[in-house]
């Protein structure tokens, strides 16, 4: 019997280490589990179900278990779960096969047959039902999104979904299937938060209508599930919540109500719209003018005494890797979400859709999964968002604030070799790094031993701090050169092109010069605030 109670005590612990915090509140710009006080970070990936077929994307692929399997594996714990308001109002009764047999989908109908035959006997909402379920049961959290009114891709000014009064996007409709999903999912404790609307556009978007209404939706969802996190976004495909910062969206919803906002390489900082901005343009400035506008347009709901959490709820890049703005755009952009340290959805985890603008099978070039859903569209996708998957401060923790030096290009964070030598590697490494007294030295956490240039070209080393080479500076516009003078002629740390040590070599652009259009990545390295 004894034994028997160890046994079954155990389970219990592992039962509590491993299961989903809920629910979720929040603390300040903090996302907090109620039950510990403990941060939460959600990490999340978007899985689409708001297209016509009206059910989250691959179950034609593989079995939803070995699906969620995946999300798991590449060390997600959020889904941000899309939906169409329509499925809930119009044909939340409607079976499945029925529906996708009007859509005349045979190739789809097969493939769920063979992975998930269980399926095409729902109905979509019990298909939704089945999969919030099976994340749940591998302990991730969800975040329910109502993406669109009218099941199908989104977005463009035209598609009449866009802005309240539009043709489908009924006030009164969205607010009933707001509460519909709401009260279907109060008290399953793997749905953590709720999204008002996905993107808002067109022409009709105003300010007055804006505060009415998503103030009616947040105040819904809240009356009809009182757990979850209520997510509210902004106008212009949620680029924009600077409006709030001369009149706040007054109401009660608890400590429940978090902001998103959304960016990818086209969205555009002011006056500029074009994607090729990013490589027509110093990148130096192009990156700080981006991190000002984020923080204009919506990273300002995180400071003051009103702070309020805000995730990053989309962005994403095409992981064929043939963009280069979509390259440089996300490196800029992780060094953002890493010094705030912010929660984030990724667009998109699906690798391909049942049906999109009536072609059959279609791959999705921004997936985290391939078209197969058993491997990484972009290989380096772990390297590349390990710390960003990591999370870098606990508010309640009384640890000492050290740094972990990050180079967003690669992903990976520096260390220290045997031979003293200062290499890229796992962000895991416990090798962290403090300035100075005079905030020009780097010294190794726990040591008195100081990061340390020998040479242009060759690697940085920890050394004694009074010798020479061995003060740094941040320079150029992004903040993201560490410099040190070698006679008349700066240095920046960089990683070697042929390993993964750090060298110095000649600055790249850290002076603003319109004609210098020269990559300056390999030289970018972040200082990353971690008490964890």
């Amino acid at each position: 019997m004894s034994s028997r109670f160890v046994f079954l005590l155990l389970l219990v612990v592992i039962s509590a280490t491993h299961s989903n915090a809920y629910p979720l509140s929040t603390q300040n710009r903090w996302i907090i589990d109620e039950a510990t006080g403990q941060r939460v970070k959600l990490v999340c990936a978007n899985w689409a179900g708001h297209l016509q077929p009206m059910m989250p994307e691959g179950l034609d692929k593989r079995p939803l278990k070995e699906i969620v399997g995946e999300l798991v594996k590449r060390n997600f714990n959020c889904v941000r779960l899309t939906y169409a308001i329509y499925m809930w109002t119009r044909f939340s009764h409607e079976n499945v096969s029925a529906n996708l047999a009007s859509l005349d989908v045979p190739e789809v109908v097969e493939g769920i047959a063979k992975n998930n035959p269980s399926v095409l006997s729902m109905t979509h909402i019990q298909t939704f039902h089945a999969v919030v379920q099976e994340l749940g049961a591998q302990n991730v959290k969800v975040l329910l999104d109502n993406h669109v009114s009218e099941p199908m891709w989104c977005c463009n000014d035209d598609d009449e979904n866009g802005f309240f009064h539009d043709r489908h996007f009924n006030p009164q409709e969205w607010v009933l299937g707001l509460t519909m999903a709401a009260e279907h999912f109060n008290g399953n404790p793997a749905v953590v938060a709720m999204s008002l609307r996905n993107e808002l556009h067109g022409p009709r978007q105003n300010l007055k209508d804006w505060y009415r209404y998503m103030s009616q939706g947040a105040v819904a969802i809240h009356n009809a599930n009182p757990n979850v996190l209520v997510l509210i976004s902004g106008l212009n495909y949620d680029t924009e919540l600077q409006f709030l910062r001369k009149k706040p969206l007054k109401i009660d919803l608890g400590k429940k109500m978090v902001f998103e906002t959304h960016l990818y390489s086209w969205s555009g900082i002011g006056t500029l719209k074009l994607k090729e901005i990013w490589t027509k343009q110093p990148l130096n400035r192009i990156c700080a003018n981006n991190v000002k506008a984020i923080d204009y347009r919506a990273g300002f709901l995180t400071t003051g005494e009103n702070a309020a959490p805000l995730i990053f709820t989309e962005f994403g890049f095409n992981e064929a890797g043939s963009s280069e703005e979509d390259n440089r755009f996300l490196t800029c952009l992780q060094t953002y979400l890493l010094g705030k340290d912010m929660d984030w959805g990724f667009w998109a985890f699906q690798g391909s859709y049942y049906l999109k603008k009536d072609q059959v099978q279609v791959e999705e070039s921004f997936g985290v999964m391939d078209a197969t859903w058993r491997n990484l569209r972009y290989p380096n996708f772990t390297d590349k968002f390990q710390l960003l998957q990591r999370k870098n401060i606990e508010p309640n923790s009384m640890a000492p604030i050290v740094n972990i030096l990050y180079h967003p290009l690669s992903g990976q964070c520096a260390q220290v070799n045997e031979r003293n030598e200062v290499e890229l590697g796992s962000c895991e490494s416990k090798h962290r790094w403090v300035r100075g007294e005079d905030e020009t030295k780097m010294l190794l956490h726990g040591s008195e031993k100081c990061l340390t240039a020998t040479g242009e070209g060759l690697p940085v080393v920890v050394s004694d701090c009074e010798r020479k080479n061995s003060s740094w500076k941040s320079e150029s516009l992004s903040k993201l050169h560490l410099a040190m003078n070698e006679q008349e002629e700066q240095l920046c740390l960089q990683k070697d092109s042929n390993s993964s040590t750090i060298v110095t070599a000649k600055c790249i652009c850290i002076k603003d010069d319109s004609e210098c259009l020269d990559d300056p990545q390999s030289q970018w390295f972040q200082l990353v605030k971690t008490n964890v």
